[in-house]
C-alpha cells in the first residue's frame, strides 16, 4: 500500500502534467485556462507541503497547506465559471480562502483540534465540488459532443463531495479517530488517495473542455467566411451533399441560386476596399434577412454566392431572389455615401438523377446570362431551356 507522502507526491506530479498539458493551449486565449494553470501551480504545492508535513515547521505543514490547497480549489471554480461565461467572483473566492486560513489555525492554536480542522476543510471542498457542478450546469445548452466531459466533470464534483461528507461522518463517529491527516490507516489512506487525485482530475476536466472550446473555434473558423459569417465554399459543399441526399430520400424540390455582386471591382477602385467589404457584408445580411432557417448562404470565393433552399421549388427560387435584390437596394449601410448595389442571379433545380456540379453548371449559366443581359436581373434555369423572372430596373 501506498503511504501518505507518495501518495500526495503522485497528486503534484498529476498536477505539474496537466500544467504542462495546460501550457500547450494558454496561448489560444481560451477562457478559463489562465485559472486552470493557477490551480495546477497551487496545487503542486499544496501536495508536496501535505507530503512533507511531517518535516516541515507546523505553520507550513498545517495553515500553508491547507490554504494553498483551498487556493487551487478556489483557482477552479474561477476556471470553471470563466469556462461557463460567468463572473468569476474573485474578491468571493479569496475571502472564502482566507476564512478557511482563519479557522485552520483558530483550530490549531487556540483549540486544537483534528478533527474541527478536518471539518472545516471537507466543507469548503463539498462547496467547491457544488460550484463547480453547478458551472458545468449553467452551460448544458451549449454542451457540444462529445458530452462525457461534462458528465466526466459533474462525475467527479459528485464523488469528491460524497468522500468528503463521508469523512466527516467517519471522524464523528469513530471511536479512536485519528489525530493527523498522516496518520498511516486504511480509511485514511484510502481518502487520502482519492481526495489527493480529485484535484488533478478536475483540473485535467477543464483543459478537456477548453480543448473542445478551441475544436469548436477552429470548426466554425474553417466552415464560415472571415469577413462576412456566411457558410465557407467547404462548408457550402459539405451541406449541399446532406440536402442533396435528403431531398433524394424525401421526394422534395431543392433550389441552387448563384448569386454575384454587380461592378464590384468598380465599388473597390472608386469607394475603397472596405467599402467592397461592406457591401459583401451587406449582402449577406440581406440574404440573412431573406432566408429561412433551413437554407443556407455561403461564399464561394470574391463577390460570388450561393444559396441553398431546401423545399423550394424554381417559382419560389426566383421569388427569393428578387426580394433579396429588393433588400440590398434598400439596406442602408450607415450615414456614410455608399455605393448603390444590384445582384445578378442564376437559379436552377438540383434534380434527383443529378450532381451537385452538374447542376452548378446550369446555375452558373444562368448568373452569366443575367449578367450578358444588363445585370440586376434574375434568370432561373431548369431542365427546360431559359426562363426568366423579371425584376424592376433601377436608375
Amino acid at each position: 500500500m501506498l503511504a501518505t507522502q507518495q501518495i500526495f507526491l503522485i497528486a503534484a506530479l498529476l498536477c505539474f502534467l496537466t500544467f504542462l498539458a495546460l501550457l500547450s493551449v494558454a496561448s489560444a486565449n481560451v477562457r478559463g485556462v489562465r485559472e486552470l494553470l493557477l490551480a495546477s501551480v497551487l496545487g503542486m504545492v499544496g501536495s508536496t507541503l501535505y507530503a512533507f508535513g511531517r518535516e516541515l515547521p507546523p505553520l507550513l505543514a498545517y495553515e500553508a497547506a491547507n490554504v494553498t490547497y483551498a487556493a487551487a480549489s478556489a483557482a477552479l471554480v474561477g476556471a470553471y465559471r470563466h469556462l461557463a461565461d460567468l463572473p468569476l467572483h474573485r474578491v468571493r473566492l479569496a475571502v472564502s480562502v482566507g476564512a478557511l486560513g482563519v479557522l485552520a489555525a483558530l483550530f490549531h492554536y487556540a483549540v486544537d483540534s483534528f478533527l474541527a480542522r478536518s471539518v472545516v476543510v471537507s466543507l469548503f471542498q463539498v462547496a467547491v465540488c457544488g460550484e463547480i457542478a453547478r458551472a458545468v450546469l449553467a452551460m448544458r445548452r451549449s454542451w457540444q459532443r462529445p458530452l462525457y466531459i461534462y458528465c466526466f466533470v459533474l462525475a467527479m464534483c459528485a464523488l469528491v463531495a460524497t468522500g468528503h461528507l463521508g469523512r466527516i461522518a467517519s471522524l464523528a463517529l469513530a471511536h479512536r479517530p485519528p489525530t493527523s491527516l498522516l496518520q498511516p490507516s486504511l480509511l485514511s489512506i484510502s481518502f487520502l488517495t482519492a481526495v489527493a487525485l480529485a484535484l488533478p482530475a478536475l483540473a485535467m476536466g477543464g483543459l478537456m473542455m477548453a480543448h473542445r472550446q478551441l475544436i469548436i473555434r477552429a470548426e466554425h473558423a474553417g466552415n464560415h467566411d472571415f469577413l462576412t459569417g456566411a457558410s465557407s465554399r467547404k462548408a457550402f459543399f459539405d451541406i449541399a451533399a446532406l440536402e442533396l441526399a435528403r431531398a433524394r430520400r424525401n421526394g422534395r424540390p431543392l433550389a441552387l441560386v448563384l448569386v454575384d455582386l454587380d461592378h464590384f471591382k468598380g465599388i473597390n477602385d472608386r469607394w475603397g476596399h472596405q467599402a467592397g467589404d461592406a457591401a459583401l457584408r451587406r449582402l449577406v445580411d440581406s440574404a440573412r434577412g431573406a432566408l429561412r432557417a433551413v437554407d443556407c448562404v455561403a461564399r464561394l470565393g470574391g463577390d460570388e454566392f450561393a444559396l441553398l433552399l431546401p423545399d423550394t421549388d424554381l417559382h419560389g427560387a426566383g421569388v427569393v431572389a428578387g426580394k433579396l435584390q429588393e433588400s440590398v437596394r434598400q439596406a442602408v449601410s450607415g450615414a456614410e455615401p455608399a455605393p448603390a448595389l444590384t445582384l445578378s442571379i442564376g437559379a436552377t433545380l438540383i434534380t434527383a438523377d443529378e450532381d451537385l456540379t452538374s447542376a452548378m453548371g446550369r446555375a452558373d449559366e444562368a448568373l452569366y446570362a443575367a449578367k450578358a443581359a444588363g445585370r440586376d436581373r434574375v434568370i432561373v434555369k431548369g431542365p427546360a431551356p431559359l426562363a426568366l423572372v423579371p425584376v424592376r430596373r433601377r436608375a
